[in-house]
């Protein structure tokens, strides 16, 4: 490990774009807050989860201590989180990473300094898979783990919805053959007999997914009148392929009596690659914890963070050149993941592995981090960061 560096200390107004603080994070909050006060978008932190452990920093690693009563952990969170609001910009998020130690006291305190109305959703990551050397504590695996999503003023948040990979539907199995044509002579056949031999059905499915369509039944009770005019309609003509106009909605096509789905409404680029998607929920199973451990050349094995799983956050609340804090950086991975992605941040951490952080965050600069969502995000390098130290002395 490279000799860490005599920190820069306070020498005239604080920059905001991309500012690493060492330093007791409240301290540094209350000191940052006239500049910061609502200009931030996004706050992502990973406090201490309050599991009751402390261990010591094995040899060229950061250790930590976890182990404080409940009722002075929350003592602690309390005016961080109550800066941390006041630095919100009104369309800005907060996300807690915890596990189900202080959870729900958590989420209580939240509601009384946010607003119960500001509570967005509660996410459930699944962090661990069980192993031979991890299921011999009582009850079930403990493999999940949450994040707390609230709004700085729910009625100005703006987020940006995401899709994610899903396996192909099979449902979907109708080809048009000629959708140039207008709509009373198209006709049909089945996905298989239109695909290519040698070419992969799922992969011919997704790649031609305009042309791809299947039927549903159409509820004469929870349909519009004029949907379900033209149901009854079609089923006098059952080979009519009919168009029912909606204002500000796409049109619906009913032939047979039933509604014509097309697949294509299905179907995204996620990370440039055109899959078959869904929704984003608030169960996330898809983000790997598999070798995180020394993701950005930092080895730090508690408490660590996939850089995807912070990636999707700033996905959904946050635009390029927005401003991320993070006031538990612990390992770096919140400015590394807003630094990839074009946002501004600031990151405080009073401990130890300060110098591992500077030294995965110069990396990332110097584009020589081929880790983490580099390659999702093209990264390359560039931009820079300034490192103070608080209290300046």
């Amino acid at each position: 490990m490279d000799t860490p560096r005599t920190p820069i200390r306070y020498e005239g107004p604080m920059p905001l774009d991309n500012l690493l603080i060492h330093g007791e994070n409240l301290a540094a909050l209350t000191a940052l807050m006239p500049g910061i006060e609502g200009q931030v978008r996004c706050v992502w932190i990973d406090p201490p989860y309050n599991t009751g452990n402390r261990k010591a920093p094995p040899r060229g690693q950061a250790g930590y201590h976890d182990d404080r009563s409940s009722a002075d952990w929350l003592a602690m969170m309390r005016p961080r989180l109550d800066l941390l609001r006041r630095c919100l910009r009104p369309d800005g998020s907060l996300f807690v990473q915890l596990d189900d130690n202080e959870m729900d006291a958590l989420k209580l305190l939240l509601d009384e300094l946010f607003g119960r109305d500001a509570f967005i959703s509660r996410i459930t990551v699944d962090a661990r898979a069980p192993s031979a050397f991890s299921t011999v504590n009582r009850g079930v695996f403990k493999a999940s783990e949450y994040l707390l999503w609230y709004a700085r003023d729910r009625s100005q948040l703006r987020e940006n919805p995401l899709r994610v990979p899903r396996p192909p539907d099979p449902a979907y199995r109708k080809w048009l053959v000629n959708p140039e044509d207008p709509h009373p002579a198209w006709r049909f056949t089945t996905l298989r007999k239109a695909c290519p031999p040698g070419v992969p059905l799922e992969r011919f499915q997704v790649e031609h997914a305009a042309q791809v369509c299947r039927l549903a039944s159409i509820s004469d009770t929870k349909a519009g009148r004029a949907i379900v005019e033209a149901k009854q309609r079609s089923k006098a003509d059952p080979d009519a392929v009919l168009r029912v106009d909606r204002e500000g909605q796409d049109p619906i096509w009913i032939t047979r009596g039933q509604q014509l789905l097309f697949y294509d409404r299905q179907v995204s680029r996620v990370d440039g690659a055109l899959t078959a998607s869904r929704p984003l929920t608030n169960v996330w199973t898809d983000l790997s914890w598999e070798g995180i451990a020394n993701e950005g050349g930092v080895r730090f094995k508690q408490g660590k963070k996939p850089e995807r799983l912070v990636r999707r956050c700033l996905q959904l609340a946050t635009d390029p050149g927005d401003l991320v804090l993070d006031c538990f950086l612990g390992a770096g991975t919140t400015a590394a993941v807003a630094h990839k992605m074009g946002r501004r941040w600031i990151g405080i951490e009073q401990g130890p592995q300060i110098a591992l952080v500077r030294q995965r965050l110069e990396r990332v600069v110097a584009g020589q981090d081929p880790t983490g969502i580099t390659a999702l995000e093209g990264w390359a390098g560039g931009g820079a960061f300034t490192e103070r130290q608080h209290p300046a002395r």
